[in-house]
């Protein structure tokens, strides 16, 4: 019997255009439509649930999984399928098909763990190539639903795979319309839309410039927020697309610890193969390299953390009494305090800019005076000792 492991692919030749119904042994129903390829008509699905599954002129068994499976939606937070938190560090590269070749080493090797990209008629190369690399693709779409129809049935049942939407006429149609032919549930998103509370959108997709914004986003509309243009790093001939260094970064941490996901992008026009985000064979400025330190704390962070209002003059993510994470960007405080319980604590003082780490333990009665050396874009992060 054929076996595909559970969130993994399986594909299928059918005869010409059909649609196949895929039964579990417990009587779960899954559906997908076929698409032309080089090498004929083909169906692919991905089974999330472990077991027998039947179709109509065959059986597969679902093996354990693999991996942590798709991306989903946990209040205002997002989960990989198996419950492992996930939390992206997005780039923008809206490149052309002779670049791909080139960056996608690049990608491999950076800090960040998802790509926006645009659609093209590699996008079913770069999701495999991503997927490899255990990078997340967000491909923007747009309201068209012949294109739309063909990409969800080629690349659903990927797990590395969310969408988002232009804004059009008919976006309401078109996103119904992946949500019947999706059956991964992928996330699904609408740039700048309108309505952002509206059912059928799992996340918000945003344009923001002042990230302390995101805070109300999150409060008002009880989804996970992505703020997917931020700006640009560079020196090109728009206010979007010459950001100082400095300001970018600043930008995605203080997007970050006040509970939203922030998307880079750099335009250095001079640069050898062209702006990275308008397809450059990599990231030639100095934000990429230095939100490792991100990264780094992103992969540690605990369980549970959220944005907390204890400390209203600078954001912290916080679980609270055994973690915290401060941002202070700007300013240059000599000091901060900290209420915390009684006991032993890590303390890490970030220099976001310079990637450099402090650490100390401390013993805490009931507050804590953290030293800081005065200088902008620092960062705190407090972990009580086990």
């Amino acid at each position: 019997m054929t076996s595909v492991a559970r969130w993994d692919v399986l594909e299928l030749p059918v005869a010409g255009p059909t649609a196949v119904t895929f039964r579990h042994a417990d009587g779960a129903l899954a559906y997908a439509e076929s698409f032309q390829s080089a090498g004929g008509w083909k169906v692919r699905f991905s089974p999330g649930l472990e077991g027998i599954w039947s179709y109509d002129g065959g059986t597969f068994e679902c093996t354990p999984a693999t991996s942590h499976g798709p991306v989903r939606r946990c209040g205002t937070t997002l989960r990989l399928a198996d419950g492992t938190p996930y939390r992206p560090l997005t780039t923008a590269w809206f490149g052309l098909v002779h670049q791909w070749p080139a960056a996608r080493p690049a990608l491999a090797a950076s800090p960040f763990n998802r790509v926006r990209l645009q659609l093209t008629e590699v996008i079913e190369e770069q999701v495999r190539d991503l997927l490899a690399a255990d990078i997340f693709a967000d491909i923007v779409l747009p309201a068209d639903t012949v294109a739309v129809r063909d990409v969800v049935n080629r690349l659903a049942a990927y797990r590395n795979v969310t969408w988002c939407l232009k804004a059009g006429p008919n976006s309401r149609a078109v996103a119904e319309l992946i949500g019947e032919l999706d059956s991964g549930r992928h996330l699904i998103s609408m740039h700048e839309a309108t309505d952002p509370g509206t059912p059928w959108l799992t996340h918000l997709s945003v344009r923001l410039e002042n990230l302390r914004g995101v805070s109300a986003l999150r409060r008002d509309f009880a989804k996970p927020v992505f703020v997917d243009a931020c700006g640009h790093e560079g020196n090109g001939t728009t206010p979007d697309t010459s950001l100082r260094p400095e300001e970018m970064l600043t930008r995605i941490w203080e997007g970050t610890v006040r509970g939203a996901y922030v998307t880079h992008g750099e335009w250095y026009v001079d640069a050898e193969t062209g702006p990275w985000s308008a397809g450059g064979a990599r990231p030639g400025g100095v934000v990429a390299q230095r939100l490792r330190l991100l990264r780094e704390v992103l992969d540690e962070l605990p369980d549970g953390v959220e944005p907390i209002d204890d400390y209203r003059d600078a954001p912290t993510l916080a679980v609270p009494g055994s973690y915290y994470l401060q941002y202070l960007g700007e300013h240059q405080f000599p000091d901060r305090t900290f209420s915390l319980p009684a006991g032993e604590y890590d303390v890490d003082v970030l220099d976001v800019w310079n990637h450099s780490v402090r650490r100390t333990r401390e013993t805490v009665a009931d507050t804590l005076t953290v030293r800081l050396p005065g200088t902008q874009y620092q960062a705190i992060q407090i972990r009580r000792a086990s």
